[in-house]
């Protein structure tokens, strides 16, 4: 368990419709990069993830009543986001942004992200 000194949220986060949710975490003491522990992952800003290809999201989720206590991830496909809109998203507030990526099984009850 590590202890987080700061928590920097994306500056634009929009608490109704979840748009540029991303935050960045600083760690009290530094971590020792293993085969556990790297660095993330981002994609380039001009790549196109195509649909069915898989992400790792990671987050701490609705997973209890109050949310998680520790960090999640899990390993789905990215949905189109039309489709995701269509099929699971049509009364969300805002609906899907170009800032989002839909990704998961919940069709099915599954994991998402």
């Amino acid at each position: 368990v590590r202890q987080v000194k700061t928590i920097m949220v994306h500056p634009h986060f929009d608490m109704l419709n979840y748009d540029s949710d991303i935050a960045l975490m600083q760690l009290e003491v530094l971590l020792e990069c293993n085969t556990a522990v790297r660095p993330v992952c981002l994609s380039n800003s001009t790549e196109t993830l195509s649909s069915s290809s898989l992400c790792t999201p990671s987050g701490w989720g609705i997973i209890e009543e109050a949310g998680s206590r520790w960090l999640q991830q899990t390993q789905v496909p990215v949905l189109e986001n039309e489709i995701c809109e269509k099929n699971y998203y049509f009364s969300h507030l805002g609906g899907i942004t170009a800032r989002m990526l839909c990704a998961g099984f919940v069709s099915v009850g599954g994991q998402d992200s």
